[in-house]
């Protein structure tokens, strides 16, 4: 197969000519006539000629769920070109950047296609954020976000959009962990995550205790299980608003909720001197134990009529354990139609705790 050559240098020219030299490139690959092709990489071919009939009619969605189960039946390098480059034209620049990454991490990797991948890489790379990741031990699995689960291996150099994001590593016999932190595009950071060994039932005497899956403690020692990994996405919310000009305030308990890692939304009843509902949301701009925050909400009570009003404040939550969290805001509550003796704008703090399962 001739080299690639002429192309453009931007990322979408660029993309276009890998994923025609590529598929070029596989169907050789298949076409080999020794030893005879398995079912499995028969059935891989057609998939790839189907998907290039859908990438040639613009349908990225449908060429890129063909190329994914071509790569699962017959998991050739080639093919992660093909999966890279359509993930390129869909605009999602971090998966194609990790995709032609496992590609050029690959042993089948063609040293000739090796420039014009990095190339595409280089441009990507500017439009995402790269993580520098070391696990230990060395063949757990790794998830990044709510992506698959891989082998640590092939994930020691990923790429993330700009925002929050989250790795997990996990192996059998050890604890899951989760590391959380922010990113910026353009930017690299390194996450070490180290696993500890998990905790296991054994019986001794006919009794059963907990020990370490260590060869250097004995198996009859007691030790605690720890827990951790990712927070609950549902939980419940109290928190108290204090009416500081008048001296009084109100409770509000209900329920939370995690819309996306930094967005939680809620949904409270008022408990005061007067009754009401309060709908709100929490925007989270760091990862990490302490989330610096901005809340906004509309709290409605309910006297002699709907009195609507609009809240909006700051602060912060501090992640005591994935359980529990503290929140502070300050903040200032303006009534829309209050009652005549209620003021029209007050300063409002308030200070309450999530609980998840």
């Amino acid at each position: 197969m001739k080299p690639i050559a002429r192309c453009s240098r931007s990322a979408g020219s660029f993309s276009r000519c890998l994923v025609a030299a590529c598929l070029l490139s596989a169907g050789t690959s298949f076409a080999q006539p020794q030893p005879p092709p398995s079912g499995d990489k028969v059935d891989a071919k057609a998939l790839m000629q189907s998907g290039v009939r859908l990438l040639e009619a613009r349908d990225y969605l449908g060429a890129l769920a063909v190329f994914k189960d071509a790569y699962k039946r017959f998991p050739s390098a080639k093919i992660l070109l093909n999966i890279g480059t359509t993930l390129n034209l869909l605009g999602r620049k971090a998966e194609s950047a990790n995709a032609y990454q496992q590609y050029l991490d690959s042993s089948e990797a063609d040293p000739e296609k090796k420039p014009d991948v990095q190339s595409v890489l280089a441009e990507l790379d500017k439009e995402v954020g790269r993580l520098e990741i070391t696990v230990e031990p060395e063949d757990a699995q790794v998830q990044i976000n709510d992506g698959e689960w891989v082998p640590a291996a092939s994930a020691r150099l990923a790429r993330v959009t700009q925002g929050p994001f989250t790795v997990r590593a996990r192996k059998d016999g050890y604890t899951t962990e989760a590391k959380s932190a922010s990113i910026v595009t353009g930017e690299k950071a390194g996450v070490a995550i180290t696993l500890t060994p998990a905790a296991v039932e054994v019986r001794a005497g006919g009794t059963t205790t907990s020990a370490l899956r260590r060869d250097d403690i004995d198996d009859q020692r007691v030790v605690a299980m720890g827990t951790s990994g990712q927070r609950s996405r549902l939980g419940g919310t109290a928190v108290a608003h204090l009416d500081l000009p008048r001296g009084g305030g109100a409770a509000l308990v209900g329920i939370t909720a995690d819309a996306t890692n930094a967005l939680q939304v809620e949904l409270s009843a008022i408990l005061g001197p007067a009754y009401g509902v309060y709908p709100g949301a929490r925007f989270a701009f760091l990862a990490g134990k302490v989330r610096p925050l901005v809340a906004a909400g509309l709290p409605i009570f309910f006297s002699d009529g709907a009195r609507v009003g609009v809240r909006g404040g700051g602060g912060v939550e501090l992640q005591l354990t994935r359980n529990l969290s503290l929140i502070g805001e300050l903040g200032v509550e303006v009534m829309l139609n209050p009652e005549d003796d209620i003021l029209r704008a007050a300063f409002i703090p308030a200070l309450g705790a999530t609980g998840r399962l």
